[in-house]
Formats: structure tokens, sequence, C-alpha cells
């Protein structure tokens, strides 16, 4: 039974694997949506590798480095080369060196978080994480595929994009990472809960635009905080 519990969190964790792999496949041959959903389908299996984990007692070393190198597929090497099949390669090889930075960021970012998981403190994450950069460069690429936004201005927002999420990943700003919830937990939980239904309850109507919108109002805010947060 024990052995069971240990390949629950580390199926969830293939299937993300799975799932990122689909994605830069579908980007191969231009289906940028799907590849889009793929990205977003493997965020949802990551989150639940973790939590099956926690729930089942049965964290191992071995599944904490396995979701690592999941996460470097899924939001590094997965949106750095969707973003370059999509509209970077237009601009030759800085479009080239802008995916690499995005993908090399994303693994010196895990590694950071590898080596500092014990002593850094759990209500921050240290620079963006990879969920959230990796997130905000694949939210804006859907969102740009359903709503037919393209041309010469869009390939110079999404090279910034791209690079800013990168750079804010091994930065050294401090993100606030909800594990720990300010105020009544109860309170707080319901307040985020109702925010979240509100947000996909306008998925339907504005597609990706929401997801890239909440990820950037999050940056922003954090940002902002940031002489709040080194007080604390």
């Amino acid at each position: 039974m024990q052995k069971f519990k240990i390949i629950i969190p580390s199926l969830f964790s293939m299937l993300a694997l799975l799932s990122a792999y689909y994605a830069v496949l579908a980007s191969v041959n231009h289906e940028f949506i799907n590849a889009c959903y793929g990205i977003i389908a493997a965020m949802i299996f990551d989150s639940l590798d973790g939590r099956s984990a926690r729930l089942l007692n049965c964290c191992t070393p071995f599944g904490a480095s396995l979701d690592s190198l999941v996460d470097m597929m899924a939001y590094g090497v997965a949106p750095s080369l969707m973003m370059f099949n999509w509209n970077l390669h237009n601009l030759g090889k800085f479009g080239y060196l802008v995916c690499f930075i995005m993908c090399a960021c994303a693994g010196l970012r895990l590694a950071r978080f590898n080596i500092m998981l014990d002593v850094q403190d759990k209500r921050f994450f240290k620079g963006l994480s990879s969920t959230m950069a990796g997130g905000f460069v694949v939210s804006f690429l859907l969102a740009c595929n359903q709503f037919k936004w393209h041309g010469e201005i869009i390939v110079i927002i999404s090279a910034i994009i791209t690079l800013a999420s990168a750079l804010l990943m091994v930065s050294n700003f401090k993100f606030y990472s909800f594990k720990y919830l300010p105020g009544n937990p109860k309170i707080s939980g319901t307040i985020l809960t109702i925010i979240i239904i509100g947000l996909l309850c306008l998925i339907p109507i504005y597609k990706g635009l929401v997801i890239f919108g909440f990820l950037g109002v999050y940056v922003i805010i954090n940002l902002i905080l940031q002489p709040i947060y080194n007080k604390i």
C-alpha cells in the first residue's frame, strides 16, 4: 500500500511532463492554442503532485527532484520554444537569445529554490516563481492567438514579456506565495475562492486575457510592495 502511495504523486508529475511535451509538439505544428492548453494541463497536474504527496504523507527527495525537472520542462523549455515557434523567430538571433534566456533563467530559478528550500521565508518566493513566469508568457500567447493579435508590435511585446518574465525569475524581488493568507484564514480563504470563481466566470468571455491580466496584476502589485516586504 505504501509503495502505491508513493507512485501517485510521481504519476501526476509524469502527466504534467507529458502535457508539456505535447505543448512543444503542438507549437512545432503551429497549433498554438492547443499548445497553451497543454501547459495549462501541466499546471493542473503539477499542483496535484505536491498536494497528493502531502495528503498521502509520502513526500520524498525523489519526488521533489522529479517535480523540479518537470517544472523546468513545463515552465522553461516549453514556453520558450512555443514563443520562438510562434513569432520570436522573426527576430532572428535576438529572438533565439531571448528564448534561451527564458529557458536558462527557469533552470537557475529552480536550482536556487531547491538549495534555499529549508531557509526561505515560506510566505514569499525569492524571484518570480517559474510557474507564474511560464504562465504569464503562455497566457499572453494564448490571448494573442484567440483574439488574432499579430504584427510587428506584438512581436516586440512578446520579446519584452518573455525577457521580463525570465529576469524576474532570477531577481531578488519578493513575491507573495499565498501559502500563508493574512488575517483570519477562513475569511481570507473565502475571499480568495470568490476571486478565483469570478475569474473562471470571465474566461469564456475574455479567454486567455483573464489569466494574463491576473498574473500581470500579481506581478505589478508585488513589485510595488517591495519596500513593505523588505521590512517584514
